[in-house]
């Protein structure tokens, strides 16, 4: 019994300092014990002594005037070796930057993990802080999520369906018929649009990918009228600007 709560001791710290982590994404500032206390629900003493192991390992900064943390540079340099043509030798972030000038509109990069979608990274403030980085999703139901599953095979997608159907809610629920379909479209026309929440859609397509890494969506989130009247333009300019930030990425390497 004792081996039980040690091993659930483990893992609920290390869950939260994957949490404290990714609260750096969301909040991109420097934060206090407080800060990290309230956005976790941790009790203040338990998350003094992550933050201070932390400061330990050289994952964060402290600031002992203003008593506040910020990420340092080892932890930047986590996954750098991850698909080094985006990240490492890429110009991905700043490209994301670069499309939320030119576009007016939010951009986020995407994930499948298991059964579930993932918003890894979003650039722009006028997008619900439910949708924001390191946010949670139902790929079922998102465009940034259906645009990786057509990279599938039919039986791939069919168990997945099946799977998300019988561990969803009845109102999440999609036919693996209707997805099929919608699939199909999404290959023809290389890209997905779809609503996301009431007035807010988004606008996917895929980043290249190599045939052991990762299949990761990016695109745009903005007014459903906005993003549907001017589709296909919007696409382009996704498209286009994963081709001027992969021949600046050659350029340089």
């Amino acid at each position: 019994m004792t081996a039980v709560l040690s091993g659930e001791r483990r893992i609920k710290s290390a869950n939260r300092v994957l949490e404290i982590i990714e609260l750096f994404d969301s909040e991109r500032q420097s934060v206090s014990v407080m800060d990290v206390s309230r956005a976790l629900g941790v009790p203040q003493s338990s998350t003094s002594e992550l933050l201070r192991v932390l400061v330990q390992k050289g994952y964060l900064m402290r600031d002992r005037v203003a008593r506040r943390f910020r990420p340092a540079s080892r932890t930047a340099l986590l996954g750098s070796w991850v698909q080094p043509r985006l990240f490492r030798h890429g110009h991905l972030l700043r490209m994301m930057d670069e499309l939320e000038e030119i576009s007016g509109e939010a951009v986020a990069l995407c994930s499948i993990v298991g059964t579930t979608l993932q918003h890894l990274h979003v650039v722009g403030t006028q997008v619900p802080r439910s949708l924001c980085g390191t946010s949670e999703h139902h790929p079922l139901h998102s465009p940034f999520g259906t645009v990786i599953l057509s990279t599938l095979a039919r039986e791939q997608v069919r168990k997945l369906v099946h799977r998300l159907n019988a561990e969803g809610a009845p109102e999440s629920r999609v036919p693996f018929e209707d997805i099929a379909i919608e699939l199909d479209k999404i290959r023809s026309r290389g890209y997905a649009l779809s609503e996301l929440a009431p007035g807010l859609s988004g606008l996917a397509v895929l980043l290249p990918h190599g045939v052991d890494e990762e299949p990761l969506s990016i695109g745009l989130i903005g007014p459903t009228d906005r993003l549907r009247d001017c589709e296909e333009q919007c696409a382009r300019q996704v498209r286009d600007s994963i081709s001027e930030s992969r021949t600046r990425a050659c350029l340089s390497a």
